[in-house]
């Protein structure tokens, strides 16, 4: 009789647990259809049901899901748990299209092993129902139209050949150099791309895809792959950030209250209060850290990695920075108005003095051709500073040779007795056709060929060009050798546009020397991938290059000073 009870029994049971199987194979599988419409809540609840995500984790999730969506490109702030909702996206992307076809890169193969390929193994083993396929050390194989891969960033091999109607391509720390000439490979391939990465850079794909026009904004935009989902992540939207959850039991700054108590900044708190305070979201950066970068005095620190926003300015890459043009400028300002005056009213007294304080004793010239629609420009200024830049259109070069002279002429310095200086860009094939003749007139000419190796520090400088903009860097820069003696710069919003636009680009394997951004494509390295400064701003940066240029021209003639004494 008991053994019939227990049969009974087991037989209800088994019943019971294969009608549960069923009727959650169809809860899965209608979960499913909805997440190949891009709702893909029921299918995550259903595989990961305890999981806690941010509004912006489920941005991401129903973005990469969206029919209507291609590229999902996400920056926030450190810890905020981009990757978790990637490895997530990874696992059901996986499940619900039987061809598809995952390719995971990062800086490196070892990183992407680590970190990106981490965060999928890690929701992998959390799935309550797994598709099928074998879950290995670096990828996810079922059959070869079903699989999860690493790419190595060293070749690109692994960013070809990926035929499928389903592939994704996972892009993690999307702005490292390496993976610049990656991204149109991998474009040409994937059905849905998903870049994630601190927005650390002022250049490359990854700023490109985000809209030059707030671009700290959450949007979609429209660009020649579709549609594109650029989404921002402050640390004030995580979740133990916005809770005010501690990492460690000791007041961040600024203190916290935790059950009608104060604790000062530094302040201990007790381990009763503290568990109140304890993280809801494992792993997600936590208020106190967060406070900690948002207070920061560096504003980089403050900006990308506490708040996910596009920095002002990138000290590694730029060759001048933002900040090192505000006291120039103010300082040019500030004798605007006395200016004026020596140049409209022909004010004796009043241009004796700008004479002193602001200088011309050297010219740097950049000569356009007019068919293009560029202006020749012309820098006058000398040991204090840029004076002005003018600039002028001209149907021939002969024309613009006489208002160089007149020009040179307007500041009382005759160019034809020989005594300053005037650089003229010799690299684009129209600047001989003013300087040859300047010659000729016993104008102390002096010849830029920006191609040409440095003959200032060819250790630290690939070419003559990246010689010129660092050099003009190191004048402006207010912590660096010329700190004590002031400099001038005209308020031109298109020269300061211009000045900053240059970066650098390392050669060789000392990570030292250097070229920069190059102009155009015309003269420009077959294996370069980035943007020109012309594709940068809309024009040729050429009051940059006048005012590089008239600084290395006076730099040369205390050069020769100095030979002579």
């Amino acid at each position: 009789m008991k053994s019939t009870d227990n049969h009974q029994i087991l037989f209800c049971e088994r019943l019971q647990r294969d009608r549960a199987q069923a009727e959650q194979g169809t809860d899965l599988q209608s979960a499913i259809n909805l997440a190949r419409t891009g709702q893909i809540r029921n299918y995550v609840q259903i595989q990961w049901p305890e999981v806690q995500l941010d509004d912006w984790q489920w941005d991401i999730l129903e973005s990469l899901f969206d029919p209507t969506i291609r590229r999902v490109f996400v920056k926030g702030n450190t810890g905020c748990g981009k990757g978790a909702a990637a490895g997530i996206a990874c696992c059901a992307y996986f499940h619900i299209w039987d061809d598809a076809k995952i390719i995971i890169t990062r800086d490196s193969l070892r990183m992407a092993q680590k970190i990106a390929f981490g965060e999928v193994d890690k929701w992998w083993r959390l799935m309550k129902i797994k598709p099928p396929g074998q879950l290995l050390t670096s990828g996810i194989y079922d059959h070869k139209q079903h699989s999860i891969s690493l790419a190595n960033p060293k070749h690109i091999e692994g960013f070809r050949g990926a035929h499928s109607p389903h592939v994704l391509f996972w892009f993690d720390e999307a702005t490292a150099p390496n993976l610049e000439d990656k991204y149109k490979l991998a474009n040409t391939q994937a059905k849905k791309f998903l870049a994630l990465s601190n927005p650390s850079t002022l250049s490359g794909s990854f700023r490109d895809a985000f809209p030059s026009v707030e671009a700290d904004r959450t949007q979609t935009i429209v660009d020649q792959y579709g549609k594109t989902r650029c989404i921002t992540v402050s640390g004030w939207e995580c979740t133990n950030v916005r809770e005010k959850c501690l990492e460690q039991p000791v007041a961040p700054l600024g203190g916290i209250e935790i059950s009608d108590n104060f604790y000062p900044h530094g302040t201990s708190i007790p381990a009763e209060h503290f568990i109140q305070c304890t993280p809801r979201i494992p792993g997600q950066t936590c208020y106190d850290e967060f406070m900690s970068l948002l207070n920061d005095p560096d504003p980089l620190i403050r900006n990308v990695y506490a708040l996910g926003k596009f920095p002002d300015q990138d000290p590694e890459k730029q060759v001048i920075l933002p900040e090192w043009l505000v006291e120039p400028v103010r300082f040019w300002t500030r004798w605007n108005r006395l200016w004026h005056r020596a140049t409209d009213n022909r004010h004796v007294k009043a241009s004796k003095l700008l004479n002193q304080i602001l200088p011309v004793e050297g010219f740097g010239l950049d000569v356009a051709a007019s068919r293009f629609g560029d202006t020749s420009v012309l820098a006058a200024g000398g040991r204090y500073g840029i004076r002005a830049i003018h600039e002028c259109q001209f149907s021939d070069t002969q024309q613009t040779m006489e208002w160089v002279l007149e020009t040179a002429f307007s500041y009382g310095i005759d160019l034809k007795q020989g005594f300053a200086p005037i650089a003229i860009d010799w690299g684009g094939g129209y600047g001989n056709a003013v300087g040859d003749p300047l010659k000729k007139r016993n104008v102390h000419v002096i010849e830029i060929h920006g191609n040409s190796r440095s003959d200032f520090d060819s250790q630290k400088y690939a070419n003559k060009r990246a010689e010129l903009y660092g050099e003009a860097g190191r004048r402006l820069d207010p912590a660096g050798d010329f700190r004590m003696i002031p400099f001038g710069l005209p308020d031109n919003e298109r020269l300061r546009a211009e000045l900053i636009a240059p970066q650098k680009i390392y050669s060789g394997h000392d990570g030292a020397k250097y070229y920069i951004t190059p102009k155009g494509r015309r003269g420009a390295d077959e294996n370069y991938q980035g943007k020109t400064l012309r594709e940068t701003l809309g024009r040729s940066p050429d009051r940059a290059d006048a005012v590089v240029y008239c600084l290395y021209a006076l730099r040369d003639q205390s050069r020769r000073r100095l030979i002579v004494a």
